[in-house]
Order: C-alpha cells, then structure tokens, then sequence
C-alpha cells in the first residue's frame, strides 16, 4: 500500500471535488396533472322547449327593437359596442376544436340606458361542450344619488347542448344570439344575447370582446375556474 504524503493531498481534493461537481442533482417532483371537473347534467338547468324557446326569441326580438327605437330618438346613447376583430379570432378559433361552445365565448355587457348594468364573461373549457360564467352587476346605491357598487362576481358552469346553454343560474341558446346590422339608429353592428334567469326573467346584452380573467378576481374564484379546465386562452 503506497504511502500517504502531503504531495498527493492536491489530487485526491481535485477527485472529490469532481466527483462533487458531476453528481447530478435529484429531479424535481413532477406537478400532479389534475383532469378537469365536468359539469353534470342534473345540476343545472333544463333546456327550454321548443315552445318556450320561440317565445323567448320573439321577446328577445321586440326588446332588440325597442332598445333600437329608443336609440333612435336620443333616449340611449352608446348602446353595444362595434362587433371586436378579436373576439372573431377568437372565436373562430375555438370553433376547430369545439364548435358547440364558440358562439356564446366573450365577456357581454349591458352598460347602456338606466342601470343596472351587467357583465357576463363566459370563457371555453377543455373539456368538450362545457364553459365556465363570471357575472356581476353594478348598481346604484339607494341613499347617496350617482354612487355605485358593484356585486361580487358570481361563478357558475355550464354545458352547451344541441345549441342551448344551460348552468344552474342561466339558459341561453345560439338562436338567442342576435346579429344586428348597423342602421340609422346605431352606426355600427352589434351582437345581441338574450339570457334568461332561473327565475324567468330575460336579459339583453351585447358583445363587446375576448373573455378575459380580472386579475382583480379572488383567488377562490379562480381556482374554480381552473377546477373545471376553463381559461381565457386560445386552444392549444
């Protein structure tokens, strides 16, 4: 056995720190890939009938012509919004993957006449034929005259069946959705939306651009979102 001298004590240093240098270091754990929820069909809303539905279109019709008329004589100004290029794109792009859901995605506003005012963003899911919905509404306060607030968002999916969507709070339907042409009245096209409330009531709004997740949001809020695979991204 060779003998220990100081000489060698440079090359078993220059070993260890190699052999340190070249042990690789132990991966990471990879992130738990969780499926996203699915929505199920007895938690929501039924579809309208066929009945309810030609009644909910032809009240959609004459609210669309009323707001029109009153735009008309000054008594609504700014009413919808020129349709976005971008939410086209956006939505032509999802209808690739998902064609039953890209009708109804983007945020839809009704911020015109008296308020209340109300925001809906419906945003797509990876899982087929499901959304996910963001509504708030801003108000005025009953004691001090202009102030406002504005209600919490509520969250809620829904699924997109044979062209009616349906959540637990709203039913809408792709024949609720209304083209309108630009005309005398409003300078510009704008999409309409009829929503219709569990309690019966039918909403007006229109089209305004891409859905878009608030960074002002709750964390919880977003995490609900997340739990049922929707985002405000382009598929993938």
């Amino acid at each position: 056995m060779g003998r220990w001298t100081w000489a060698t004590a440079p090359v078993l240093l220059s070993i260890s720190g190699l052999m340190a240098c070249t042990i690789p270091e132990p991966a990471p754990p990879a992130p738990e890939v969780v499926d996203p929820i699915s929505a199920h069909p007895a938690t929501l809303l039924p579809a309208l009938s066929p009945e309810a539905l030609q009644q909910r279109e032809a009240e959609l019709t004459d609210r669309i012509d009323s707001e029109l008329a009153l735009a008309g004589i000054g008594k609504i100004i700014n009413l919808g919004e020129p349709i976005s290029s971008e939410l086209e794109t956006f939505r032509l792009a999802w209808a690739e993957s998902d064609p039953a859901i890209a009708p109804f995605l983007g945020t839809w506003v009704k911020d015109w006449d008296l308020m209340p005012y109300d925001f809906v963003t419906v945003l797509p899911s990876t899982v087929p034929g499901q959304v996910c919905l963001v509504r708030y509404r801003q108000s005025e306060t009953e004691t001090v005259p202009f102030e406002t607030f504005t209600t919490p968002p509520e969250f809620s999916v829904a699924l997109v069946v044979d062209g009616q969507l349906l959540s637990q709070d709203v039913q809408t339907a792709a024949t609720l959705i209304r083209p309108t042409p630009a005309s005398a009245y409003v300078p510009y096209a704008i999409e309409f939306l009829g929503m219709v409330e569990a309690e019966g009531e039918l909403r007006l709004l229109a089209a305004q651009q891409p859905p878009t997740i608030d960074p002002a949001w709750e964390t919880s809020l977003v995490e609900q979102i997340d739990t049922y695979g929707c985002s405000a991204s382009a598929p993938s």
